[in-house]
């Protein structure tokens, strides 16, 4: 796969520098579908779909930092996998945001979605399943922003409440020192919605985290402004969206859910409020775009790339 100019220069600073990497060796990883991805999963197993429409087609992906399971339906990720170690957690928050997002070559055309189809004006922004906060070098950060790990989200939901969940989930993942954790969407037949004419909205995310050796439970939120999230079980999650995040947890951690910390408002924000699955599934999702700031676009600058390439190849 020919990868994009900014995506090689990433690759070649962390192979090149001293950027730490993950807990587990990246030299198990080959990107696309010829690895089971055994760094991501461990002894857990790939989460398993329910058979459905949007299931009927699918691809699986393994990367760098986590594995994706694409839907040709509804042209996104169906989960996202990650395992994240309190090592490779802390050292992310010393790697620079600068990654553009890409269309993913390793699927065909007519299944995956364009970077075309995320337009301005539709209150959704390209929104990270395995977000680019939980990586520890540029190549991995780089590699998240694949439009196959991208979800439309409501803005409204994704630069806050979901940002405050992601923030929680590491600080779980540093107070725990380990953590798997799969996030994804769910479709609720009853209110589709596509962007573009071609890829689904997701009606609601949800994010399954396991610690190994204390317990596994799930968040789930609204893809909408509403800042309310439900607590529930892997049994419930798998019940709900049609997606089992870890089919080889033992009964006693799937059945009843471990204490996940609250959302991580930022500073002069608002904690998201926390509510049983009925009550958050009680009412349609908002649809309307919400008066929010414009996403923040990630301009690909060739020409400070290129000199940094040719000193790379030029030391190599």
């Amino acid at each position: 796969m020919h990868k994009p100019l900014f995506l090689a220069a990433a690759i070649a600073a962390t192979f090149f520098g001293s950027t730490v990497s993950t807990a587990l060796s990246t030299a198990a990883y080959a990107k696309g579908p010829a690895t089971d991805c055994p760094h991501i999963f461990g002894t857990n197993g790939k989460p398993s779909v329910a058979s459905s429409a949007p299931a009927s087609r699918t691809q699986f992906l393994c990367f760098r930092g986590y594995a994706v399971q694409t839907s040709a339906t509804t042209r996104t990720a169906l989960w996202s996998a990650e395992n994240l170690t309190a090592q490779a957690v802390q050292a992310a928050r010393s790697v620079p945001r600068n990654s553009e997002f890409y269309e993913e070559a390793e699927i065909p055309a007519a299944d995956r979605a364009r970077l075309s189809d995320y337009g301005r004006g539709t209150g959704l922004d390209r929104g990270h399943l395995a977000p680019s906060g939980d990586f520890p070098d540029l190549a991995s950060q780089a590699e998240s922003f694949s439009l196959a790990n991208i979800e439309p989200q409501a803005a409204a939901s994704n630069r806050r409440l979901w940002s405050h969940i992601e923030t929680s989930t590491r600080r779980m993942v540093r107070e725990y020192g380990q953590a798997f954790v799969v996030t994804g969407p769910a479709f609720d037949p009853a209110q589709p919605a596509r962007l573009n004419g071609r890829i689904s909205v997701p009606t609601y995310m949800w994010k399954a985290v396991f610690v190994p050796g204390v317990g596994a439970a799930a968040y789930v939120a609204r893809n909408d402004a509403t800042p309310r999230y439900a607590v529930v079980s892997i049994s419930e999650l798998a019940s709900f969206a049609g997606v089992d995040p870890f089919p080889r947890v033992d009964k006693a951690y799937r059945d009843s859910p471990m204490a996940l910390l609250a959302p991580t408002p930022h500073p002069g924000e608002k904690s998201g409020r926390k509510v049983s699955l009925a009550t958050l599934t009680s009412t349609a999702v908002d649809r309307s775009a919400q008066p929010v700031a414009q996403e923040p676009r990630h301009e690909f600058r060739q020409s400070c790339v290129l000199p940094f390439v040719r000193a790379v190849l030029t030391h190599n």
